[in-house]
């Protein structure tokens, strides 16, 4: 009888438990939120080639591990998602365990890194964990509310977690074959890399053709951030900068840019902020377009 009682007991501590973890309270969160909560949340401070951080308990996260090269639509690319089973086990590899409240932060100094956290976002989203957010503005605005910050940075320690992806979510992703049928399926393209790229003018070393999918319209990741900090606007900004160049967010989309990294923060914008579901990201995008020799629209300079 005792055993029984101790078992019950035990298991309503682990439903007490579930029952009181702390889940994110949206997509963005502030620093002080994060301050507040920091014994209560994973922090996972983004960066290139990033080995330590200045931020207490945060656990440092090499960017450039993120994404991967691989066989895809029959040719081989890079900068794509991981398997389930990649994901996981990176994933597993920061400390994360099932159920953790996970935050994700950035440098702060400009859209490329905050579309670093997006992308991670993205992906978390993808294998089906929903309870994370982004710290709004990164490691700028902490620095700039003057919380607590080590004066030199430390390393990743942690124990594996137990992390399960989820099978992926293609709700959130676009093939080359839904971009191409995408006008017909009521879908609009949002081409989320900068005027030049847009028009043609250069063309990155990824991308073998220069301009832009043919029917795409123009919503540049310059619109996503403030300067530094780095900081998201609010729906209503985003809505009026769209109206201003004749963009409808509400509509179900496509976005995409040279690879599927800057593309992630429209996504983020009109997926998780706006709320609009219908919202896809082509991973691999303008790289894995033109490695198919899909045609692309080019501004005409009179000169050339």
């Amino acid at each position: 009888m005792k055993v029984m009682w101790k078992a019950v007991a035990l298991s309503g501590a682990f439903l007490s438990a579930q029952a009181y973890a702390l889940n994110v309270p949206g997509p963005l969160v502030d620093p002080a939120w994060v301050n507040a909560h920091k014994g209560e949340i994973k922090l996972l401070d983004i960066g290139k080639k990033k080995t330590t951080s200045k931020l207490p308990g945060a656990i440092p996260v090499d960017y450039k591990k993120v994404r991967v090269k691989g066989t895809i639509e029959g040719v081989k690319a890079k900068g794509l998602v991981p398997s389930k089973e990649d994901w996981q086990k990176m994933v597993r590899s920061w400390g994360i365990n099932n159920g953790d409240a996970v935050v994700l932060t950035y440098a702060g100094k400009g859209f490329g890194d905050a579309t670093q956290a997006t992308r991670i976002y993205w992906q978390f989203k993808y294998y089906g964990y929903d309870n994370v957010a982004i710290m709004n503005g990164g490691n700028k605005a902490w620095k700039k509310a003057k919380l607590p910050m080590e004066k030199k940075g430390h390393a990743a320690s942690v124990k594996p977690g137990n992390f399960t992806a989820k099978d992926a979510d293609t709700s959130i992703y676009a093939s080359t074959d839904e971009v191409a049928s995408a006008a017909k399926n009521g879908y609009q393209l949002l081409d989320s890399r900068d005027m030049g790229l847009y028009l043609g003018t250069w063309h990155k070393g990824s991308v073998k053709a220069a301009g832009h999918i043919p029917g795409a319209k123009f919503f540049g990741v310059t619109l996503n951030t403030s300067a530094k900090p780095a900081k998201f606007f609010d729906a209503e900004t985003y809505k009026k900068a769209a109206a201003a160049i004749n963009v409808d967010l509400s509509k179900p989309s496509i976005v995409y840019c040279n690879t599927g990294h800057l593309a992630t923060g429209n996504w983020f914008i009109l997926h998780e902020i706006l709320g609009n579901k219908k919202v896809k990201l082509y991973d691999g995008s303008m790289h894995l377009w033109t490695l198919h020799g899909k045609p692309v629209e080019r501004f005409r300079w009179n000169n050339k």
